[in-house]
């Protein structure tokens, strides 16, 4: 099999062209594998190596941020806010949520994990749910935060919750949990909720629609990268088109079980 290889040149002239303030808060989802090879950069050194152009192409203040979901917890499983692992968020997730000046977000199934000036107010927030009021996500909001995709696409953005939680889709319900808990030296039990998905439904939810509008405004930017693309796109942009799409048809972002094919911007 051959796989696509890019040069850190490439990634810094796409970095360029995105239209990401300096210094901005960033939520980064990324799938490497997608994207390839980056020549002259071993693969077990490709996070570390991505954070460094990060920093340096979106300033040194910029606020990096990451998700950093794990859902043992719903399954009664302890969550250590310092040392539980993200499932299925990438190995760029994962090595964000390592570093030793990173802040993570309290809540045990939809956490993110943020490095920069802003890191503390957007992980320190603690709300029954990841995407209330006042949490961690709607501070991206009111920071008029970017979104930045590598490799994953648009269909990885999970602020669509928060889209889906205030619009109230028939396809999920409000669920707690309540497991054991630790963060630091304090241990016991704690309750959280999550605004899951109905399983008897079992929608597939693709954000390919919510794509296609915003790539038509010219307000998703897509340049291809390696074997990929990186994409990019502020937060306020696509939470504001996935509430229109949702008040107008809470159904709309629900898809059949196979898969889009060619371009996921373009419309059959």
């Amino acid at each position: 099999m051959i796989v696509r290889s890019f040069r850190e040149h490439n990634l810094r002239q796409a970095l360029s062209s995105t239209a990401i303030a300096t210094d901005s808060v960033v939520m980064v989802h990324s799938s490497l594998i997608a994207l390839g090879r980056m020549k002259g950069v071993a693969i077990d050194a490709l996070p570390e190596r991505l954070f460094a152009v990060l920093r340096d192409e979106l300033g040194r203040d910029a606020t990096i941020v990451v998700p950093t979901f794990n859902f043992d917890f719903c399954r009664g499983m302890e969550f250590n806010r310092q040392h539980t692992p993200s499932h299925n968020m990438g190995v760029f997730s994962e090595y964000v949520r390592r570093r030793p000046e990173a802040r993570r977000s309290p809540h045990p199934m939809q956490s993110i994990a943020a490095v920069g000036p802003l890191a503390r107010d957007l992980c320190d927030r603690d709300t029954p749910g990841a995407f209330d009021p006042s949490g961690g996500f709607d501070a991206l909001i009111e920071y008029d935060a970017h979104l930045l995709m590598l490799g994953c696409g648009i269909d990885a953005v999970s602020l669509v919750h928060w889209a889906e939680q205030k619009v109230g889709v028939p396809y999920r319900y409000w669920k707690e949990f309540t497991a054991p808990y630790r963060d630091g030296r304090w241990s016991g039990r704690r309750t959280y909720r999550m605004y899951a998905r109905d399983l008897e439904l079992d929608p597939t939810v693709r954000l390919d629609k919510i794509g296609h509008i915003l790539h038509r405004r010219s307000e998703l930017r897509r340049l291809r990268l390696g074997a990929g693309a990186l994409e990019s796109c502020p937060v306020r942009h696509f939470v504001s088109t996935a509430v229109q799409l949702l008040q107008k048809d809470p159904n709309a972002l629900v898809r059949p079980s196979s898969p889009p094919t060619g371009s996921p911007y373009v419309s059959a």
